[in-house]
């Protein structure tokens, strides 16, 4: 009998099973984003340019118009001629010197400039004449306003012998609402007394500084007569002048 031995082998697998664990790392990255507000102003200059022209002076000049009897015809006879370039009242004449009327009165009276006119008072009891200037034609009212311009009123004024016919001149300032501003000058009248009862002229003058607010000026001329039938004030060379 026949015995047979079966080896069985018996192979034992080991399986080994290797877990391979994968460690996943999430790295979180945090971005701060920091939003920086800009606040702009904008200022807005506005630069106003304001352009003054202040205009040169013009002074020692006659601001009147036919302040010496010169412009415009004289008359030569006993006619009114209302002298051109004044409002008149009554009947004040451009007379001429060498005249049919009073040329034995007027033709030799000393003391006038050359010329060969005057104002006349005719056959009124009280005649005038005047004129309005506009003082900012000859300075700027900035410099009227300082108080430092100055003015100067002159004429010449005269009559007839011992008669006390007379003539006289003013001037009255005014502001920009035509109000009187400072006081009334005035240069005469001329008397008979004044002229030792000799017919002649005789030369007056007044000066003052022009008042703070002075726009215009006004300048009367006036003639009164006081005997007779013909008014023998007469009047030359009328003048008036700023300057500083």
């Amino acid at each position: 009998k026949t015995t047979t031995a079966a080896l069985i082998e018996i192979t034992t697998t080991t399986a080994t099973t290797t877990k391979t664990t994968t460690t996943t790392t999430i790295t979180t990255t945090t971005t701060t984003t920091t939003a920086t507000t800009t606040t702009t102003t904008t200022t807005t200059t506005t630069t106003t340019t304001s352009t003054s022209t202040t205009k040169a002076p013009i002074f020692n000049v006659n601001m009147l118009n036919n302040g010496d009897a010169e412009t415009g015809p004289c008359e030569t006879d006993s006619n009114v001629m209302n002298p051109p370039g004044w409002t008149c009242n009554g009947e004040i004449t451009q007379l001429a010197y060498n005249n049919t009327f009073i040329y034995s009165r007027v033709n030799t009276i000393p003391g006038t400039a050359p010329g060969g006119c005057l104002f006349y008072g005719q056959i009124s009891g009280y005649t005038s004449m005047w004129q309005t200037i506009d003082l900012t034609n000859y300075a700027d009212p900035s410099l009227i306003d300082t108080g430092t311009v100055e003015f100067n009123l002159s004429a010449w004024l005269g009559g007839f012998i011992n008669q006390n016919d007379r003539a006289g001149v003013s001037v009255t300032f005014l502001n920009q609402a035509n109000q009187t501003t400072g006081s009334v000058t005035n240069i005469g009248p001329v008397t008979d007394t004044d002229r030792g009862s000799v017919t002649s002229f005789l030369f007056r003058q007044a000066t003052g500084f022009v008042p703070v607010g002075a726009r215009s000026a006004t300048v009367l001329v006036y003639i009164i007569r006081a005997a007779g039938n013909v008014n023998d004030g007469y009047v030359d060379n009328v003048n008036i002048f700023m300057y500083q």
